[in-house]
């Protein structure tokens, strides 16, 4: 049985829609497969620093870039995630659903993301542009939607849901995670980039027989027990040695936020983003003060997770 995630009336009119950024609490990294992919056991959460796309029926495919992280770097064409994942709820659907409304659709992307930092912010315009997408037909049965954000990236179908979730395979088969309460973190960006599939190529460089990824049970039980403390015992991201080989800052910046009394540095997906997690909202706005200062940080941004997927806020 399918379930649709919106209102089953047609609406032609203009959508805006949000959808959250997002940490990996853990991400045990394994061997990568024949398709060149990594086995991956990673624990997503959502956070509410996150991005709001308005979807306009009747344009001419055009792309506008706006907010905080409006960034050169981020494509205006075919290659745009929030364009690449319409296109394929497009064909997806072609000669079952009327999509014609979705052909000529122009977006406008209020980035409130940081750009190629690990935080899903590509990712997130995708969940957004399906979600809209959605709503401007109808509604679409979660399956379909499913298929096409795997089809653009593996942190798609996680921003779709939100929450917290335990991803395994390429980070795209999710299984929904017990999260009691609020953890805050602090996001520190750098004014640096990291390429994933750089850091993906020196990880395999770095361990030529990885082990197999896992999510150890600790860090689940803390999540469920909303105990912000025994989770730092136990989180890690594997990709961090690697990352760290590009960016010996990264490092530095990490040795600073527990200097700084931060419960745990945490790389954010393959960087060089790094969240560190704070005992409750006071310490993670004394923590971020600090590292403004820190040499390294481009900017400390304070944002709290569980926070809901891909959902309509307004429609005109």
């Amino acid at each position: 049985m399918t379930t649709s995630l919106h209102s089953r009336t047609v609406n032609p009119a203009p959508v805006k829609v949000q959808a959250p950024g997002k940490i990996n609490i853990h991400l045990g990294v394994g061997a990568a497969n024949d398709d060149g992919y990594h086995e991956l056991a990673t624990v997503f959460q959502a956070l509410n620093l996150g991005e709001t796309l308005t979807l306009i029926p009747g344009g001419t495919r055009s792309i506008l870039i706006q907010g905080r992280y409006a960034d050169a770097a981020v494509p205006v064409d075919d290659a745009n995630f929030a364009r690449r994942a319409i296109d394929l709820l497009i064909d997806a659907l072609e000669g079952d659903r009327d999509v014609d409304v979705l052909r000529d659709l122009d977006i406008v992307i209020d980035k409130q993301v940081p750009v190629a930092g690990g935080m899903g912010g590509g990712s997130a315009d995708a969940a957004a542009a399906l979600v809209g997408a959605a709503h401007l037909i109808g509604g679409v049965d979660e399956a379909t939607l499913h298929d096409c954000a795997v089809a653009v990236g593996a942190d798609v179908a996680f921003l779709l849901r939100g929450g917290t979730a335990i991803g395994h395979g390429r980070g795209e088969l999710l299984s929904p995670v017990l999260t009691r309460g609020t953890f805050h973190w602090v996001m520190a960006t750098s004014a640096q980039k990291l390429p994933t599939p750089d850091v993906y190529a020196r990880f395999d460089e770095l361990n030529s027989a990885p082990a197999s990824a896992q999510v150890p049970d600790q860090v689940l039980t803390a999540l469920a027990a909303g105990e912000p403390g025994t989770l730092a015992e136990f989180a890690a991201n594997d990709l961090t040695e690697a990352a760290v080989s590009f960016l010996p800052e990264i490092a530095e910046v990490m040795e600073a936020g527990v200097a700084a009394g931060a419960l745990l540095p945490l790389l954010s997906g393959s960087g060089p983003t790094i969240g560190f997690l704070a005992r409750d909202a006071h310490h993670a706005l004394d923590l971020a003060v600090l590292l403004q200062a820190t040499r390294g940080v481009n900017e400390a941004l304070r944002t709290t997770g569980p926070a809901p997927g891909a959902h309509v806020v307004d429609v005109a």
